[in-house]
């Protein structure tokens, strides 16, 4: 698939990773859809740098833990944009949690977002795709859906959720929409981080990478006509340490 004229919709691209994978794709040429909830002065100002590519753009505002403003979301970019070519599921949530502190409610808030939200986002665009017998999910999931870290179990159980959802989705959509996962490593230093050498101690390559290293991924996977049901690490060789 060529990127130029498509349309594509980012959860979460305000801010970190989905802000670099939606300048990315406006770079080449794609209409964009920035989703955000509550960084609505980010949005903006990604709104802004991605129509200087001289190409479609529109924020929308949907707070993924609800589900009539998650059908809202849906409606909305139909509306916009006619038809969305290319869907990445990238919003996320994430805080440390140690297990004995672990309750429902963090285990609800990881599914909805996480689990749920992508859920029916890629079956209600899924299925358009399929019937134009083009289009592609991409979910950005994490290394630690296979390697998890101590104290973020429930973080850790929901982003493993979304790898089994990546291979079932692959498969009811097939042969028509591709359907992948990105597992980002350390990408970039969470807000509040104190010391941020210490997540790049058991990684190969010892640096944070930025999010364009996880465009370059989201890149491949749109243009590519022979992947799918496949992860592709961007984790610095945090896997094999």
């Amino acid at each position: 698939m060529d990127l130029k004229g498509k349309n594509a919709l980012i959860t979460g691209g305000s801010k970190r990773i989905g802000r670099d994978i939606v300048l990315g794709l406006a770079e080449h040429g794609c209409n964009v859809l920035i989703h955000y909830n509550s960084s609505k002065e980010e949005a903006e100002k990604v709104l802004q740098q991605a129509k200087s590519f001289g190409i479609k753009a529109e924020i929308i505002r949907a707070d993924l833990l609800d589900e009539n403003q998650l059908i809202s979301l849906v409606n909305q970019s139909l509306n916009i944009f006619g038809h969305i070519d290319i869907l990445i599921n990238n919003a996320s949530i994430y805080y440390k949690k140690p297990l004995e502190e672990a309750t429902f409610e963090d285990l609800e808030i990881f599914y909805k977002i996480h689990i749920k939200a992508p859920f029916y986002l890629s079956k209600e665009f899924g299925k358009i795709m399929y019937e134009r017998k083009e289009g592609r999910i991409i979910n950005i999931i994490d290394y630690s859906a296979i390697l998890p870290y101590k104290d973020f179990t429930p973080y850790s159980i929901s982003k493993g959720g979304m790898i089994t959802m990546t291979k079932a989705f692959a498969k009811e959509f097939a042969p028509y929409v591709l359907v992948n996962g990105i597992l980002p490593g350390p990408i970039i230093p969470a807000d509040g981080l104190d010391d941020i050498e210490k997540p790049l101690q058991k990684t190969l390559i010892k640096k944070w990478a930025g999010g364009k290293e996880v465009f370059k991924a989201v890149k491949y996977l749109i243009e590519t006509d022979f992947t799918t049901g496949a992860l592709i690490p961007v984790e610095g060789g945090r896997l094999i340490f």
